[in-house]
């Protein structure tokens, strides 16, 4: 070989070694095939990032339509008026010990009363939390199989968790405690797996975690219990291995049951501040009508995507699950097809799915019924889906213990003869239908989510409290406001004193705008100038509607005194509603005066003064006329009188 054809044949080989080096790179000297390795290597992981950035978004979008609602006022007038103490912390009102929500209501009512963004900031967190520990713990169960997107996607996607967005009271329960199931028992399988005590202690810290926000969790160390002895044992039988879940772990029941009789002990001592206790259902018969329909029409029509159409429930609380007759049955059939080829396909998995009816009954039914059921119609209850939105997290889970095998320490059953081929048929129809039912599930967990915001309209209370911020702001100083309670729709007459708007706009004027108004409960006396906050949260007039005096000709003018008094007749008799009456008057003289009025048996007296005023006094029942006594002479001139109630004029 010439010299020549060796240098041409090095250069060529040196071209050829330059292009298999540089071949998996681009123009900026990315390893292109590193980069594919490492997103192959990283796929599942990625694929979760983008589900729950999706989740995200929705939710984002679907938080910014919300408002405050009822118990969400209530809480915050309570914690603005509250000091950050024990008795504050632990102090129950309607039903519930919570600790962390009152915390951080209490931390949201300081730095900005009624901020709608910063709670809603505060829920978006949760939710980022949420679903990045519902991804960390279906890794650890599963590890790094692309199937468990499905369960993640369960939990993110599913409409039951949607109704407690726009519920900030709710949804500080609901969030905390879906965070809890997650890292605790994800913590917990790493305690059992590596025996260290440092994932115990984690284990236990979050289970208090969730205790703190709602009293369901005392629950999860039942849930961790149930999932340890059928899954993690490797005992022949779930009893069997709960025998052996209780021997080998017996550090970490001490710890969940040292943890749960301490809360319960709280618990019970915090339900003197209650203004609702336990008690016995009414019958067994409402009992079992609450369990039917939570699960026939609240629970299975949210696991496929439902419920697809929703009632406007009263007084601005969450929508009411109303799922077509049709699909209902529709979403039985497909409960019944999925659990029975999952077992068909594992004979384990009955046990997840009566781990799943276990954490249902005890944390979401139990507590409804030992409290709720002896008021309204059960089945309003059962349609309320706060009741089941940490019930949505569970379903992930046992979605994924029913589906799949777990990474480590999964129960090994021997087989019956002929399961083999039974197991081939339903792998074969579940590769068949699976597709088909995410699919079915992600469509209705949308159709379902717009049906929501459709029919649920916050709308009320957030120009309600727009516009009474805004009249406080510009309402002259000492303002005389009729202390009225606000719409249903914002917060119910059920709380007493704290519906009224003293409390729910009062404490709106704190600070700056402290004494610019001034509160009237019950209106006695001359009072000019009198205001009251409307349905849409401004300020109007007050007056007082009803029936009317008689009308005076030109001639006659207003009512004058004859032999000391003043007679006043109405047009017609007044309602024995009425608790309210108005007189409008002009008083001759430069020297105030006392004068008694009578309607019907309603007596007062009260003090008149120059130039023309009204007066206002309480009264109850029916009558036909005023009579005004106490004039020495021609001092006093009526013009108007109204008996009824107050209203914006």
């Amino acid at each position: 070989m010439t010299s020549e054809h060796r240098t041409t044949g090095g250069t060529a080989g040196r071209h050829a070694a330059i292009t298999q080096v540089e071949i998996g790179r681009n123009d900026e000297g990315v390893d292109i095939q590193a980069l594919l390795a490492w997103l192959r290597r990283n796929q599942v992981v990625l694929g979760g990032i983008v589900l729950i950035a999706a989740q995200l978004a929705w939710k984002a979008q679907i938080l910014s339509h919300l408002y405050f609602t009822q118990d969400d006022f209530y809480n915050l007038d309570v914690a603005v008026r509250s000091p950050f103490n024990w008795h504050y912390l632990t102090f129950v009102g309607a039903g519930h010990l919570m600790i962390g929500p009152r915390a951080v209501m209490w931390m949201l009512a300081r730095i900005s009363l009624y901020d709608w963004r910063l709670a809603a900031s505060v829920t978006f967190v949760l939710l980022a939390c949420s679903s990045v520990a519902a991804l960390r713990l279906l890794r650890t169960l599963f590890g790094d199989r692309p199937v468990i997107l499905v369960p993640l996607a369960v939990y993110l996607f599913g409409p039951l968790t949607v109704p407690n967005l726009g519920w900030f009271s709710a949804a500080m329960e609901s969030l905390p405690l879906q965070l809890a199931i997650f890292m605790a028992l994800n913590a917990h399988v790493w305690y059992l797996r590596t025996g260290r005590m440092g994932h115990l202690l984690a284990a236990v810290t979050w289970v208090g975690f969730g205790l703190a926000f709602f009293e369901k969790a005392l629950v999860l160390p039942v849930l961790l219990f149930a999932i340890t002895s059928a899954f993690c044992t490797g005992g022949t039988s779930w009893l069997a291995g709960a025998r052996l879940a209780l021997v080998r772990y017996w550090r970490a029941w001490l710890a969940y049951a040292v943890l749960a009789a301490g809360y319960a002990v709280l618990l019970a001592i915090s339900l003197r501040t209650s203004t609702s206790h336990p008690q016995s259902p009414r019958s067994v018969h409402a009992v079992l009508t609450f369990a039917w329909t939570l699960v026939k029409d609240n629970l299975l029509p949210g696991a496929v995507g439902g419920p697809w159409q929703w009632l406007p429930n009263f007084s601005g609380l969450p929508s009411l699950a109303a799922p077509p007759a049709a699909l209902t049955w529709l979403a039985m059939i497909v409960a019944i097809f999925v659990v029975g080829v999952s077992i068909l396909r594992r004979k384990t998995a009955w046990r997840a799915w009566a781990i799943g009816a276990l954490w249902v009954v005890a944390a979401d039914m139990l507590p409804v019924v030992i409290s709720r059921l002896n008021g309204w119609d059960p089945r309003l209850h059962a349609l309320q889906t706060h009741y089941l939105a940490d019930a949505v997290p569970i379903l992930a889970i046992v979605v994924g213990l029913a589906l799949l095998p777990l990474t480590d320490g999964q129960v090994g059953v021997q087989e019956t003869a002929g399961a083999g081929k039974y197991r081939s048929a339903a792998n074969y129809a579940w590769r068949m239908v699976a597709p088909a039912l995410f699919g079915m599930f992600i469509f209705g967990s949308i159709w379902s989510v717009q049906a929501y915001e459709n029919v649920t309209n916050e709308n009320q209370a957030k120009s309600f409290i727009s516009n009474a911020e805004q009249a406080v702001r510009t309402a002259p100083q000492g303002t005389l406001v009729l202390d009225w309670p606000v719409p249903t729709g914002i917060m119910s007459p059920l709380f007493g004193n704290y519906s009224r708007a003293s409390v729910v706009i009062g404490e709106m004027a704190r600070g700056t705008l402290q004494g610019k108004l001034k509160w009237i409960t019950h209106p006695v006396g001359t009072i000019d100038g009198l205001q009251i906050f409307g349905i849409d949260g401004r300020l109007y007039p007050a007056s007082v509607f009803g029936v009317v005096s008689q009308t005076r000709s030109a001639t006659q003018g207003c009512w004058r005194e004859r032999n000391g008094q003043i007679v006043v007749r109405f047009v017609t008799r007044t309602s024995i509603d009425s608790w309210a009456l108005r007189i409008g008057y002009l008083w001759y003289p430069q020297a105030p005066g006392f004068l008694t009025v009578r309607y019907g048996k309603s007596v007062r007296s009260f003090e008149v003064t120059h130039g023309l005023h009204s007066a206002y006094m309480p009264i109850s029942g029916s009558a036909s006329k005023i009579v005004v006594s106490g004039l020495s002479g021609p001092d006093m001139c009526i013009g108007d009188v109204e008996a009824g109630a107050f209203g914006p004029y």
